[in-house]
């Protein structure tokens, strides 16, 4: 029979665990920042970007069918009662979880998401109309609807708790929907949608890299502290039953995320393969008049979204800092 591991083996795993997550975390955030430029300045600072945009436009605008229908639904629940009764779930999940210490964290990732959009939007990015066909409009770069829904939707997957391996997939469907609903309705370019996306996941690795970083130096402060106070010697007392369901619990939990990431991301490569290749495929010159054109631009578009959707939750459900890395209640010494 194999001897359990030493404590100490244990404590350095953890931590090294604890660090590599983070790390990730970081370059997919720097990934995240240089997709959101080259967008911009593909997208709206070239000839060829804008007519690709206006193509995909006229597509979505034009459509018939189911998915522009529920995609109109969806964008039409993007209200500011729904995104605050949301937030407000988050924080009731929160308080229920006694997880205080995501608020913060949830707090920082929905309003640096929220307000990087509007200063890239309002600020950063100006646009003008660089070619023939192509309407002359104020820049709308990066959607907000798409960014309010996406960091709503986020926050309450990341304060759910075990739930979130339930609430993951809803939410992709959910915010991929709004998104494509903007595009439906006119609201929006394509390009503003990937970019509200990718914004809100390099807000959302960022504020899991900081959270993994602080978890990592709160293993490493707590390893050098000597055992001591009430709490913490009769948590290192917990045998039998208790001990082993709460661990078949964590076990479990840990198995649905990892399966449900496996599941989203690779529906998200399928997703995020078909579009490109369909886009990339597309006749040139563009003809902004054809039909053809118009309905496969379309549905390739809500295949990318759907998919970067998707790919960016199965970073965050293996991104995340696992429970068993972070101090329990009955860890803590008064």
């Amino acid at each position: 029979m194999t001897p359990p591991p030493e404590p100490g083996a244990r404590t350095r795993r953890r931590r090294t665990g604890a660090l590599a997550r983070p790390l990730l975390a970081l370059l997919c955030a720097a990934i995240c920042a240089g997709l959101a430029v080259l967008l911009a300045r593909t997208s709206v600072g070239t000839a060829s970007g804008q007519r690709l945009d206006q193509l995909i436009l006229s597509g979505a605008q034009d459509h018939q069918g189911r998915l522009s229908h529920y995609a109109e639904l969806a964008v039409g629940t993007v209200s500011v009662p729904v995104m605050a009764g949301l937030l407000a779930l988050a924080l009731v999940l929160v308080l229920i979880r006694r997880r205080l210490t995501l608020l913060v964290p949830l707090a920082l990732l929905v309003v640096g998401a929220n307000i990087t959009t509007q200063v890239v939007k309002h600020l950063v990015v100006t646009r003008e109309a660089l070619g023939p066909g192509i309407e002359v409009t104020p820049n709308s770069f990066p959607s907000g609807h798409t960014t309010l829904a996406a960091t709503a939707m986020i926050a309450v997957v990341l304060a759910s708790g075990r739930l979130r391996a339930l609430l993951a997939p809803l939410g992709v469907i959910w915010t991929a929907a709004a998104g494509v609903g903007t595009l439906v309705l006119g609201w929006h370019r394509p390009s503003d949608v990937v970019g509200a996306i990718v914004i809100v996941a390099g807000w959302t690795v960022l504020v899991l890299a900081i959270d993994g970083l602080h978890t990592r130096h709160r293993l490493a402060r707590d390893a050098t502290r000597p055992g001591r106070g009430r709490r913490r010697r009769d948590a290192s007392r917990v045998t039998g039953p208790t001990a082993e369901s709460t661990t078949l619990l964590d076990l479990r939990t840990g198995a649905a995320d990892r399966v449900v990431a496996v599941l989203l991301g690779l529906a998200g490569l399928a997703g995020v393969v078909y579009g490109a290749f369909e886009l990339a495929t597309l006749g040139l010159p563009l003809d902004l008049q054809d039909a053809a054109q118009q309905t496969s631009s379309f549905v390739a578009t809500a295949s990318l979204i759907a998919g970067g959707t998707a790919s960016w939750m199965a970073l965050v459900l293996v991104l995340r800092t696992p429970t068993s890395h972070r101090s329990s209640p009955g860890d803590r010494v008064p």
